[in-house]
This record gives C-alpha cells, sequence and structure tokens, in this order.
C-alpha cells in the first residue's frame, strides 16, 4: 500500500521540500497533498531508510550523501503519473502528490488521453520544472471507448466522441459487427501498434448519431455503468425468498407493533430508510432510524454482492435509475414497504432539548411500515392542511414532534459549525415524453430526513470509531491552504475581511463567513465562492471527520440499497454487535481499505454519468427556447467568456463575442471579465437571449439583452 508513495516523498527530499524537516512537518504537509496518515507515512520513511535514500538525526530526515552526489551529478529527473490531454493536442501528466508537468504535442509520443506514462522532466525558465517528455507508456488507460463509425479510402475508423482521445481507431476487416457509417458504437481497444492508430473492434452497436436516446446511451457506455445483469447475479437474486420467515427473527428486536413509517420522494420505489419518534420517561426525544439490512441477503463475496462493488452505487437519471441491486432485492425484500414484514438495522438515539446526544443502541430487528409517506405529504401535514391530518391522524402528532425535532438538531448543528451552502440543484422530469425542469428545494420534510439520516450516521460511526473497530468513513476535509489562499484574495476583493486565521480553519468560520452576508447582495457570489473552495468528500477507512458537517466522526450507513459504502458498514456493524471479532479481522479488516477506495471511483464516475445526462437533458430543453429572453445569474467566468445559469438551473455561455465591445482582461483571483468600460464578475444578475442549443454536443449558447455586442472576436489580455 506504501509503495506507490516512496517516489513522490523522495522527489521531494531531493527537491529540497523535506530535506532537514521533522515527521510532523512531513506529515502535516502530506495529509494535504497525499492524505497518508501517520502509520503510512513512518511504514514510507522507514522503507527509504533502509534503502539508504534517506538518514534520521536528532528527529529529522536528511537525504544521505549517496543521493546528494546523485543530485550534485544532475542526475536525468523522471515522473510517473497519468497523462490528461486537451483536443488542441497538448497534454499535462498529472503526478499524485505533486505539480502536474505541461507536455507539447510534438513530445506526447504514442500516448493518448488516461494513459500512465514516465515522463523526462525538461528544464524550464528560471529553473522551473514544469514541461516533461513522455518516454514511455506505462499502463494503457482507456480499452475501450464510445465513438462515430466512418469508412475513409476503404479503412474503417471510429472517431472517439471524447475529443481528449487524440487517436481514431482503425476496426480491421471483419470486426465492424455489421455497423454503419454514421453509427455510434461501442469500441474494444485491442492493439496500439506503433507509429499506427489503435487497433480495436466493435462491441456493440449503440445507435445512430444526434438521436437524442443514443446520445444517452453513449454517455452510460462511456461512463461504464453497468444497464443489465447477468445470468449469474439474476439466478442468485431470484433464488432470494420474498417474504420474511420465521428463521429470520432470531435474535432479533421485534418492532412490528411500533408506529414506524417511510418518508420518501413521489416517485421513489426502493425505501431504505423508516423514521419512527417517542418520547422518553424523562420527557426527552427517542429517535428511531430503521435501515434496510440488505446484508442478510446479500452474501459477503456472492455473486451480487460482487456486482455491487463494481458498480459501487445506483445511478439517478431523469427517465430511469439503474440499481445496484436486482429488482428483487431492491424493491422487493429490500426495501421497507408498507404493511409487511422487513429485516433491519435500528438506531436508537436519545436526545434533550437542546439537542444534545444522551444515549445510543444499536439492534438487529423486524419492522413493518405502517404508512409510505412521501414528502409532499408530510410538508402538507407539518403546514395544517386538514385533510392530510385527518387521513394521517395516528402520525399527525409524530410528525409534529419530528419536526419539533428537526429544527432542534438544525439549531444544534449549526452552533457547531454546520457550513449550509445554498447548493442549486434542478429537477427534471418527464410528462409523456415532454421535459420538464424546475429549481429543487429543500423543504421542512426533506430536511427532517437529512437531519434524522445525519445522525444515524454519526452515531453508527462513532460506535465504530471508539469501539476500535474498522469503518468506511465518509471524510470531507477542510480546504487546501492554496484554495483558503485564493478565497481570502476574493473576500478582500469585495471588502470582507476572512474570519480564520493563515495556519488553521475551522467549519465555524465559513459558517460565520455565510452568515455575515446572508441579507446583503453579495450572498450568492460569496456562496458560490465558498463551494468552490471546499473539497471533493470521499470514502476512507482514516477517520478524518466531515468538515462541511462539522462531524468529528461520520459515516454511510443510510443507504445500503444504493451505496456499497453502506453495506460495508453494516457487515461490520453487525459483526461487532454479535461480537464476531474473527470476522471483522479476517474478512472485514482489509476490504475496508479496497471498498473506501472502489467506492470513491464509482461514486465519481456516477456522477460524472448523472451530471453528462442532466446536462443533455437541459440542452433538449433549451433547443425550443430559442429566442427567448431569460434573468439569471454569471455561474462561471474564464478567459473565452461567462457562463449563466438560469432560475431553473440551465446553464449556457456567452462568449467574447457576444459581449459588449471592448478589450476585455481576465482576473482569475476575483473571478471578473473587464473591459474599459463594462465589467461582468461571479454572481452577477444578467438576462440574457438563448442564441442556440445542441443536445448532443450539450451545449447551449446565451448572448446578453440589449447589449450591443462586437462582431470580431476580442482580444483577451491575462
Amino acid at each position: 500500500m506504501a509503495q506507490k508513495y516512496h517516489f513522490v516523498i523522495l522527489k521531494k527530499f531531493r527537491r529540497g521540500d523535506y530535506d532537514g524537516k521533522s515527521f510532523k512537518f512531513i506529515h502535516r504537509a502530506e495529509k494535504e497533498d497525499l492524505r497518508l496518515s501517520e502509520r503510512t507515512l513512518d511504514t514510507v520513511l522507514s522503507d527509504l531508510i533502509n534503502d539508504g535514500k534517506i538518514v534520521c538525526k536528532d528527529g529529522k530526515f536528511y537525504l544521505t550523501d549517496k543521493e546528494r552526489l546523485k543530485l550534485s551529478a544532475r542526475e536525468e529527473e523522471k515522473v510517473v503519473g497519468k497523462l490528461r490531454c486537451n483536443e488542441r493536442g497538448f497534454g499535462f501528466v498529472v503526478v499524485e502528490g505533486d505539480k502536474d508537468y505541461y507536455v507539447s504535442p510534438d513530445l506526447m509520443g504514442q500516448a493518448l488521453d488516461t494513459d500512465i506514462v514516465e515522463c523526462r522532466v525538461l528544464p524550464g525558465k528560471n529553473g522551473a520544472n514544469d514541461a516533461a517528455e513522455i518516454i514511455k507508456v506505462v499502463e494503457r488507460g482507456f480499452t475501450s471507448i464510445v465513438g462515430t463509425f466512418f469508412n475513409e479510402g476503404g479503412n474503417s475508423y471510429v472517431r472517439p466522441d471524447d475529443r481528449a482521445y487524440l487517436a481514431d481507431i482503425y476496426i480491421p476487416n471483419g470486426l465492424h459487427s455489421g455497423a454503419e457509417v454514421g453509427d455510434k458504437v461501442f469500441v474494444a481497444i485491442e492493439k496500439f501498434p506503433k507509429n499506427r492508430c489503435p487497433e480495436g473492434k466493435i462491441n456493440a452497436i449503440i445507435g445512430k448519431a444526434n438521436d437524442f436516446s443514443t446520445e444517452e446511451e453513449c454517455m452510460l457506455y462511456s461512463s461504464g455503468v453497468f444497464r443489465t445483469f447477468d445470468e449469474k447475479v439474476m439466478a442468485e437474486a431470484k433464488s432470494i425468498e420474498q417474504k420474511v420467515g420465521d428463521n429470520r427473527l432470531i435474535g432479533r428486536l421485534d418492532l412490528r407493533n411500533k408506529l414506524i413509517f417511510t418518508i420518501d420522494g413521489d416517485n421513489s420505489k426502493d425505501y431504505d430508510d423508516a423514521v419512527s419518534l417517542e418520547e422518553s420517561k424523562n420527557g426527552n426525544y427517542l429517535l428511531g432510524v430503521h435501515i434496510a439490512d440488505v446484508t442478510a441477503y446479500v452474501k459477503f463475496k456472492g455473486e451480487i454482492d460482487k456486482e455491487a462493488f463494481e458498480r459501487g452505487t445506483s445511478v439517478y437519471l431523469p427517465d430511469r435509475v439503474i440499481p445496484m441491486l436486482p429488482f428483487e432485492l431492491s424493491n422487493g425484500i429490500c426495501s421497507l414497504n408498507e404493511g409487511v414484514d422487513r429485516l433491519t438495522v435500528s438506531v436508537f438515539t436519545e436526545i434533550d432539548k437542546l439537542g444534545n446526544v444522551l444515549s445510543s443502541q444499536i439492534f438487529e430487528s423486524v419492522i413493518n411500515s405502517k404508512h409510505r409517506m412521501t414528502y409532499n405529504n408530510v410538508d402538507g401535514i407539518i403546514d395544517g392542511n386538514e385533510v392530510l391530518r385527518t387521513k394521517y391522524a395516528d402520525i399527525a402528532p409524530v410528525v409534529d414532534k419530528m419536526n419539533e425535532l428537526r429544527l432542534i438538531l438544525e439549531k444544534r448543528r449549526k452552533e457547531a459549525g454546520y457550513v449550509e451552502l445554498d447548493v442549486r440543484e434542478g429537477d427534471i422530469t418527464l410528462d409523456g415524453g415532454k421535459i420538464n425542469i424546475s429549481l429543487h428545494k429543500a423543504t421542512p420534510a426533506t430536511k427532517l430526513i437529512e437531519q434524522f439520516m445525519i445522525l444515524a450516521n454519526e452515531q453508527v460511526a462513532e460506535y465504530l470509531f471508539y469501539g476500535n473497530y474498522p469503518c468506511v468513513f465518509r471524510v470531507h476535509e477542510k480546504p487546501s491552504p492554496e484554495k483558503l489562499e485564493n478565497l481570502k484574495k476574493f473576500l478582500n476583493a469585495l471588502g470582507i475581511r476572512v474570519p480564520w486565521r493563515k495556519d488553521e480553519i475551522f467549519s465555524s468560520d465559513f459558517a460565520r463567513l455565510l452568515l455575515s452576508v446572508a441579507e446583503k447582495p453579495t450572498f450568492a457570489v460569496v456562496n458560490r465562492t465558498v463551494l468552490r473552495s471546499m473539497q471533493k468528500a470521499y470514502y476512507s477507512t482514516e477517520n478524518e471527520g466531515h468538515f462541511g458537517l462539522a462531524s468529528k466522526c461520520y459515516c454511510h450507513f443510510t443507504s445500503p440499497i444504493r451505496r456499497y459504502p453502506d453495506l460495508t458498514v453494516h457487515r461490520i456493524l453487525k459483526a461487532a454487535l454479535n461480537g464476531d471479532i474473527s470476522a471483522i479481522n479476517d474478512l472485514y479488516e482489509d476490504f475496508s481499505t479496497l471498498a473506501a477506495n472502489n467506492s470513491s471511483d464509482r461514486e465519481k464516475r456516477a456522477e460524472e454519468c448523472e451530471r453528462n445526462v442532466d446536462d443533455l437533458y437541459k440542452a433538449k430543453f433549451m433547443e425550443d427556447k430559442i429566442g427567448e429572453k431569460f434573468d439569471g445569474i454569471i455561474s462561471g467566468v474564464i478567459a473565452n467568456g461567462l457562463f449563466v445559469e438560469l432560475q431553473n438551473t440551465c446553464e449556457g455561455f456567452v462568449p467574447l463575442d457576444l459581449l459588449p465591445v471592448g478589450k476585455y482582461t481576465f482576473d482569475a483571483d476575483t473571478y471578473r471579465l473587464y473591459s474599459s468600460k463594462r465589467s461582468f464578475k461571479l454572481g452577477d444578475k444578467v438576462k440574457i437571449i438563448v442564441v442556440s442549443a445542441d443536445f448532443a454536443s450539450r451545449r447551449v449558447d446565451f448572448a446578453l439583452v440589449d447589449e450591443k455586442s462586437c462582431v470580431k472576436k476580442k482580444k483577451v489580455v491575462k
């Protein structure tokens, strides 16, 4: 595990970053760069000492004399990283824990986008080594790709949809699979001949180019999202009983007579969480969160489990859900459907009137959901809708108490430093083939479930962490020093004093910042910029806390039907509850690291697919809006123009030649594009007219309304 970090750490010693530094100094730096734990870093440094690369004297680490001689002899420096190409022909080699190296088109060699490559670092100006030459492909990235089939000079090729993949794929005779010119196809790349195009065979004909359904399918293929389950998985799924037998109830807490119900969206089909609320003897709240016990049916390393591991998560698209688990489980025996017995894992938490958690208990249980509630119905009950309060008279008082508790928990979490960002998301719905898009709005019901699930996730994470059990934690680190510095520059330009010290920041600092501008015109732009400065959350076996939630210990436990990390947490939790230490040590301790890393990767893949498909639908939605005018807000500023987001979350681009006439300068620190007469910055309100929309490229172009746009493209001063 630590082996892959040796090169990066040694390189930093050679560069002088760590020469003569303490373990504490190095660990603090690598927590930011490589996210190394103390144990992993200790292993890396020990290995480098044993290899004769470094020595430790008086608690500080130094290069050995032999290594210094190599440096003085100007040994050729090489790096290994992932190549990311640009459609214009150049690329960057991304080295983990190090900077990126520019590669010009003539120094690319045979390498292609996403390949792992070895490079020779080239000397730059003023001693800066920011460029490289690729000397070897270590490992190929893409082994399959989506593109358009065409014929040229009697030879057949596929041109990749991904423009960053800078080569067509040659298709030898007999490997066409019946594809016709203009078809969208899925190609397996089988050979990489020297000085020639890669060779491959067509594995699937997706459909005709410029067809909406085909374009959506292309995105699923490109993202590696599985659409169907194979025969082995389906055979195992169909062998699972669809009723809870008495043999399954042994050792479980029987909650079937309790007033427990689910709260989900109108169109939800899989229900993996239910809630209950009672008043304890001393007047405190006793919150119950009951989660589907999926692991009771998914055998560890069985066919379903292996498939779920590969998928990592369910994928939610406007026209369908691509589930992590087969229907027989996701919508059947695991789903907490109304009026049927279901196996669960229940977390009971006692909370006082100030929101303090007094105690929590976790049980394997069985429930029988009394109602399948929707967010709309629960909101109606909270709002006093008499028809709904009469229809659901048995739970209306409970819903009132739940909302009361929700407000207490929100207040408590905000006091702890919860960063409440205004994240704008679009709801895309289909009505008889017609696309409708609206801004998603949080309601008391959605906030209620959010607070209850967060609390349950924390209780499970703390149980495992303080019990010294392994766990797949959900980690959200504080912003990097670089992002904090950029944010500081931006805020200073707005006249806002940053509420944190240079070397230390807490989530409460961000919370205070957002609160200070909540009622000011600058809120929208500050909110967006703070959001951009945030790190991406990920899964890890190391507990690093959750910055955004102001939580010291957090995991994902509440969605095992749709997320694999939750499945892993359930397995470890149930083993811990039953005292099965051998299962934890033999089966789950090492596997949890693999599950964390794979789940982070699969989450990125699913999010990319969902984002691309959403953009496809938004572009299609805007096609019949050409010529219409809308109010919007500047959501992005780059040297070439402005991105503008409409109220419904559809986004379009305003290129330079559709801005008012002038010579524009781009200021990256303040996200501003300005001329001598006009200035545009992130968060500004503007009125636009839709100029063009193309679903195939997922691009929408706007122009500013009532502005004199220039005819010729303007020069941008960087």
